[in-house]
């Protein structure tokens, strides 16, 4: 029996082989896979640094795919990627393909299901979350969590990827099984040095907005809302300091940089110890909070459901010492 194409075509069952005509109609797989980044990315540059290739190899793939077809795939505007109808039929073609075979992967590479992969907004991440990460090891050996954070305010699900996302924000945002971990409620907190003496760690309003405000996220969100419900609007002459993590700003407030705003639950331990205080008494609910979602599949496994029970249980005892 003479061959015309590579044996690779080939698919050897129970001693039989049958032949697999498909493989010699796909595209170069490296090739696919960088058009597959470069298109969602919508950036060459992006996709390189995404695939740890330079920007002439993605180009070189790109060539090389296009070359397959005969026909172009997208046009650059601007220097930007723009994906022609064959392009963005590719696409979704390619993105279905390659998310079965990571999806595949992930079950294989995790058979076992002991390892929970949590993807968390920082803030609850690093304030909350990683202290706690002991104590869940202790009551729990033979578990372990791969811990990652997201900055989107709108995280690409990929189910693939993880097992639980601990997401900040409104409910409606996001797809899958929402459940509120907790509820935001936010209010100034400070160093006490810079409380006068005497006055147990208290600022009246006037004292408050002498000094720097610390604004935790760069839309100044969370002050706005503080100063609304104060009916008080900042003067034109406040002095503010902008960071972009809750972290950041806790950081900087225990130093005596300023007064800063922020749920007391990811400051507790500080606030325990007195290396900071809550100057004033309003207490602000901002209508958003920390959702925990997750799919059906992965919170039903047993290490999944243990570790949902066990943040629910340690959520509420720190919300009790607020």
């Amino acid at each position: 029996m003479r061959f015309d194409k590579a044996p690779a075509s080939l698919s050897n069952r129970g001693g039989t082989l049958i032949r697999l005509d498909y493989m010699n109609r796909l595209p170069p797989l490296h090739a696919l896979r960088v058009f597959e980044s470069v298109a969602r990315l919508r950036s060459f540059t992006a996709a390189a640094n995404e695939l740890c290739l330079t920007q002439s190899a993605v180009s070189h793939q790109i060539k090389n795919l296009e070359d397959f077809f005969g026909f172009p795939l997208m046009e650059r505007r601007n220097r930007l990627p723009e994906l022609n109808e064959a392009g963005e039929q590719l696409l979704k073609a390619a993105q279905s393909a390659l998310q079965v075979i990571a999806s595949t992967t992930a079950q294989l590479l995790d058979a076992r299901r002991n390892q929970i992969r949590v993807k968390s907004y920082p803030s609850v991440a690093f304030l909350w979350l990683m202290p706690r990460l002991r104590d869940f090891y202790l009551d729990h050996p033979g578990i372990e969590i791969n811990l990652t954070t997201m900055w989107e305010e709108t995280p690409n699900l990929r189910w693939d990827e993880y097992d639980f996302v601990i997401h900040y924000g409104e409910p409606q945002m996001v797809t899958g099984q929402v459940e509120l971990l907790h509820e935001e409620c936010i209010t100034p907190v400070c160093s006490p040095d810079l409380c006068p003496i005497g006055s147990d760690g208290k600022l009246d309003t006037t004292q408050l907005l002498a000094n720097t405000l610390i604004h935790p996220t760069r839309d100044r969100q969370d002050w706005t809302s503080w100063l609304a419900a104060l009916e008080q609007t900042p003067t034109g002459h406040q002095t503010e300091q902008i960071f972009d993590t809750d972290y950041m700003a806790v950081a900087a407030a225990s130093r005596g940089v300023g007064v800063t705003i922020i749920d007391p639950l990811f400051v507790h331990d500080e606030l325990s110890t007195g290396k900071l205080v809550m100057p004033h008494p309003l207490r602000v609910k901002t209508g958003r909070g920390y959702y925990l979602i997750s799919t059906r599949a992965s919170s039903q496994s047993a290490p999944a459901s243990i570790l949902r029970d066990w943040l629910f249980k340690r959520m509420r005892e720190s919300e009790s010492h607020l």
